[in-house]
């Protein structure tokens, strides 16, 4: 993907996007590190619910050779979604913490881990023991609706996205 099409897909997602009255947005922003229009680039958006949740959805997108046709692809991801540790980052952001776990994360952290979940307590589900979820393909308005539906109805995470955890 080149970065003009993700900027015009971010736009599109974003104001479709809905959150409860009284949020705080840090974000959407979408940012080329390097060349402007070009990969690498970085997509953050964090969302502070009055309540003392956040939901906060991270993608690090990498330069594809030109031999695959050039543009970039996500490389990394992290969307979490759990209560809000006080402390926060200059930005505003929520200071990670493992006194405040996530309700749920989905992530791949590095080319060791992979892509797996962070579920209810439980650190680094993968891949493997996912069912009906393939956690590479999940994109952040995917997550960000499924934490709005959680929100709304309290349902669980495995129920609103449709896949189970095996043991």
């Amino acid at each position: 993907m080149h970065f003009s099409e993700y900027e015009q897909w971010l736009a599109k997602q974003a104001v479709n996007t809905s959150f409860e009255q009284g949020c705080v947005h840090i974000g959407p922003y979408a940012t080329p590190t390097v060349v402007p229009n070009k990969p690498p680039w970085d997509f953050e958006w964090t969302v502070l619910f009055k309540d003392g949740h956040y939901l906060r959805v991270v993608e690090h997108w990498y330069r594809r050779g030109s031999h695959l046709g050039g543009g970039g692809y996500r490389k990394t991801f992290s969307f979490h979604y759990g209560p809000a540790n006080p402390s926060r980052s200059t930005e505003g952001v929520p200071v990670p913490s493992e006194a405040y776990p996530a309700i749920i994360r989905i992530d791949t952290d590095d080319d060791w881990r992979g892509p797996h979940l962070h579920l209810d307590g439980e650190d680094h589900i993968h891949q493997s023991r996912v069912k009906n979820l393939r956690i590479s393909d999940i994109d952040p308005f995917d997550f960000i609706k499924a934490v709005i539906e959680h929100r709304r109805s309290g349902e669980k995470f495995e129920k609103i996205m449709s896949f189970t955890v095996t043991k």
